[in-house]
């Protein structure tokens, strides 16, 4: 007997900014408000929600509008980033539990078997935000623009993706200002680079005591079960 799947969503969307065509990606057309908000953050377009004066989204169509007054054009492709400031820590037996919740969370991940998801933690109150998307780095901007909305603070914050973190997605975390990246999967030299540089602490294959590992000196990850060399 063959099993069926769902197939996952993909749609182009596109970017107007400040009413001119800007970019257009392939993403899932789902919390497109978050998705805009944590890509023009992480693209350095805008530094918070505020900078914004509008923003319309038609998920329908794959349409953003986003009016961005203070913008003077694309930014430097090798931007300048902040080290992150100090947070809590966590255990690295805590990691585990939290892939396992976000997984069991994401239910178009469970049900096609091709798309992504991630998860931000706020570690004080232990709230979550969970966005699924076909790209990784889609979803977790999703996260980031939702948490940037909601006012939480960066250095509480941890983040979770199904998919590899590189220097691109690390570098979401940095403009966040999240000190904790926490992969089902690897981290790649580039990432552990600019993590190792701005005090960010990076784990992956997060899916077994046996098979964790904490990339960075773990600052913010306690008890740790295995260190890459």
């Amino acid at each position: 007997m063959t099993k069926t799947r769902r197939a996952p969503q993909e749609r182009p969307v596109t970017v107007y900014l400040n009413d001119r065509e800007w970019v257009t990606v392939q993403a899932t057309p789902a919390d497109l408000g978050d998705w805009a908000l944590g890509y023009l953050c992480g693209e350095g377009v805008i530094g918070r929600p505020d900078d914004l004066t509008r923003l319309v989204v038609e998920e329908d169509r794959g349409l953003i509008w986003a009016d961005v007054p203070s913008w003077a054009g694309p930014q430097p492709r090798e931007p300048i980033f902040q080290p992150v400031a100090p947070g809590p820590a966590v255990a690295a037996e805590q990691l585990l539990a939290w892939m396992a919740h976000m997984l069991e969370n994401a239910p178009l991940y469970q049900e096609t078997g091709g798309m992504h998801v991630a998860a931000a933690v706020r570690l004080e109150t232990d709230e979550w935000i969970i966005r699924e998307d076909i790209g990784r780095h889609n979803a977790v901007d999703k996260v980031l623009g939702r948490a940037r909305l909601s006012g939480w603070p960066p250095e509480q914050v941890a983040v979770l993706t199904s998919g590899r973190i590189s220097y691109e997605m690390c570098s979401r975390l940095a403009r966040f200002g999240a000190g904790i990246g926490v992969s089902r999967t690897a981290a790649t030299d580039q990432a552990y680079r600019l993590a190792m540089e701005l005090g960010i602490d990076l784990v992956g294959y997060v899916r077994t005591p046996a098979s964790l590992v904490i990339y960075t000196p773990g600052l913010r990850v306690l008890r740790r079960v295995r260190h890459a060399g």
